[in-house]
């Protein structure tokens, strides 16, 4: 009754839309924009890669704070998280660790780890996510075997002063403070974002883990103890434009993230103790690019300090250090283009449970070079080739070929066809070889291949545009490394793994007088199972653990003048918490808000509310972690330029 009653929500709206003819006269100067709206060169040298954009509008009306759940609202990928001070990714079922996240030219995941906690990126600071859904290891390096996630932002080149603040407030304890200062004069420009995160957390759920954690006692009304939040940060750009195509960007990008460690329900009903994670992460890039002459060249290079505590007990800290610079150049001859380029790490650990003998420091050279080739205004292909050499470690060479083709090219109809093959590999972290006696210097890199193809359909109308991609895959992951007991916990080359499947994305626009809608949906059916165990132990043919075979999202926004409405649905399938049988139930989540904007000459200030759970869904991502009912937030946001 619940999912009727969101796709009435949903769909309600547009009704009028089909029935209000156009005005006679009216000019619509819309265009239907490609899920892909900015053109790098990780999505220039990947033609028939799956690449797609999450709209600003999208990261706008959300309101939402953090990576991780604007992913979980628009993108048909599994995050399995708690109630907010751990998220981790898994595209196509891969683990969180084969998700590479691009800032600049730095993979910001931890060494120690090798994946990042989602939830402390801070939306507030990115005005572009582009989500790559497969291999890509032949332009990201080690660790892109599942996807990759590039945080980016707007081109700007402010000419003049601008200021935008914001504030939200929700329940539970929730407050978003936030500020963007951009000032230049069309050639040199700083731009400021600052914000401060907080919540409380302390939400009531019905717990059903009492009385000897007897799991079929009537479940008793409870609050969330001992998970409070607290996000702040600084992201500062100093840029320089030479002329159009000669420039200087920098980024300096510092962020705290500090969160009390959730007890689950059984320990919440006698919580006493209070655990907490404490993240300062420094972050800087800066590069120069110069495409004014027949060779194109971009040179860049960065810095990045990790360093993390627990409980703050300071003789248990983790911090890693690593330089990095990169450097790379273009030539065009007809209607090829040739890239060459070349990468080098610089990794320092200073880990309390590595051995003074583990590791000093790490150094990591990648050479690499990409062909682009674009016969026809209908054909393009591309081949990608990356050897990167660790010290004192064997990693594979990782090629890629993608090429997209367009099979229908008229006024109102476009179809392309597209496919990709892509190798990919990831060497085992800092922690995999060398925490404790536990670590295990003798694994071997994962390495896995990709194989993907798909078709996008696009139709244009005055007022209406369709599109409809289909996209099919297959991956297969050897020497997947997993943490087993065998006596003692440690890092093992476990099973061979296969992940197969199908995404669908659709998207629905309409256009009459003054009033726009927009329907998206997306669908991923995901199958991942081990299919060979290289030491002996484990399950095979048999779905990992949470990794949803199903997974659906359906957003909507309508505008009207200085008004704009959003609702979006996302459904997760049910998951294997384990290989003895034991699953958590499905669930769907419904979102709803409203935005109202008006302006005061050059101008503009923003109100929104938004209720997240719109049905207060009783559900868990993670089992035996409660997660949020019906929350409301209510935001203002005030934006000046001069």
């Amino acid at each position: 009754m619940r999912h009727l009653l969101f796709v009435i929500l949903v769909l309600a709206p547009t009704l009028f839309l089909w029935a209000e003819e156009p005005e006679p006269y009216a000019v619509y100067d819309s265009i239907f924009l490609d899920e892909i709206t900015t053109y790098g060169d990780y999505i220039k040298y990947q033609p028939g890669a799956h690449i797609v954009n999450i709209k600003a509008e999208n990261i706008q009306n959300s309101n939402e704070p953090a990576l991780s759940q604007l992913l979980s609202r628009y993108s048909p990928i599994y995050i399995k998280t708690d109630a907010g001070g751990l998220a981790t990714i898994r595209i196509r079922g891969t683990a969180p660790n084969h998700t590479t996240i691009n800032f600049g030219g730095i993979n910001i995941n931890s060494l120690t780890l090798g994946h990042s906690n989602i939830s402390s990126v801070s939306m507030f600071l990115f005005d572009r996510i582009e989500l790559q859904y497969g291999s890509s290891s032949s332009l990201n390096g080690s660790g892109a075997i599942g996807g990759s996630i590039y945080l980016n932002q707007k081109n700007q080149w402010t000419d003049g002063f601008s200021f935008q603040g914001k504030t939200m407030q929700g329940t539970f304890g929730e407050q978003l403070y936030g500020a963007k200062i951009a000032l230049g004069n069309g050639k040199f420009e700083s731009i400021t974002k600052l914000y401060l995160y907080k919540k409380k957390n302390n939400f009531p759920f019905k717990n059903p883990y009492h009385e000897n954690r007897i799991e079929d006692r009537t479940p008793v009304d409870d609050v969330q103890k001992g998970a409070a939040i607290e996000n702040k940060g600084i992201l500062q750009q100093f840029n320089y434009l030479f002329t159009s195509n000669e420039f200087l960007k920098s980024w300096f990008w510092y962020e705290n993230s500090w969160h009390q460690i959730q007890p689950n329900m059984q320990t919440n009903l006698n919580y006493k103790t209070t655990e907490t994670l404490d993240n300062k992460n420094i972050r800087a890039w800066a590069e120069y690019r110069n495409e004014n002459n027949a060779i194109k060249y971009n040179i860049g290079a960065g810095f990045v300090h990790d360093y993390q505590v627990y409980d703050s007990v300071t003789t248990q800290e983790i911090i890693t250090d690593r330089l990095v610079s990169e450097a790379s150049a273009k030539y065009k001859i007809n209607n090829m283009e040739f890239k060459l380029g070349t990468k080098y790490k610089y990794m320092v650990p200073d880990v309390y449970a590595y051995t003074d003998t583990a590791i000093n420091n790490e150094q990591c050279f990648d050479l690499y070079v990409s062909w682009l080739y674009q016969p026809t205004s209908k054909f393009k292909t591309a081949i990608n080739l990356r050897q990167t050499l660790v010290s004192e470690y064997n990693t594979p060479l990782t090629p890629s070929l993608g090429a997209d083709y367009t099979v229908i090219k008229k006024s109102k109809n476009q179809l392309n066809l597209t496919a990709n093959v892509a190798s990919s590999y990831r060497v085992p972290t800092f922690n995999d070889r060398f925490w404790g006696k536990q670590g295990n210097p003798n694994l071997k890199p994962e390495t896995g291949f990709n194989i993907e193809g798909g078709a996008k359909y696009k139709h244009t109308e005055a007022y209406s545009n369709t599109m409809l991609k289909v996209n099919v895959f297959y991956m297969n992951i050897d020497n997947w490394i997993e943490w087993r007991y065998h006596g003692v916990w440690q890092a093992h080359n476990i099973q061979q793994v296969v992940s197969k499947g199908l995404e669908i994305m659709a998207q629905q626009t309409f256009e009459s007088g003054k009033t726009t809608s927009e329907v998206n949906i997306n669908y991923t059916f995901n199958k991942i199972e081990a299919i060979e165990n290289i030491t002996g132990s484990g399950v095979i043919n048999h779905q990992l653990r949470y990794s949803p075979k199903h997974i659906a999202n359906l957003s909507y926004n309508l505008k009207y003048r200085h008004w704009s409405f959003f609702a979006d649905g996302s459904y997760t399938g049910m998951r294997y918490t384990d290989y003895l049988g034991s699953t958590l139930p499905a669930y769907f989540l419904t979102n709803a808000g409203l935005h109202y904007s008006f302006k005061m000459n050059e101008h503009q200030a923003d109100l929104s509310f938004s209720a997240d759970n719109l049905f207060d869904v009783n559900y868990q991502n993670q089992k035996y972690y409660a997660m949020p009912g019906r929350t409301f937030r209510i935001g203002l946001s005030i934006n000046l330029n001069y």
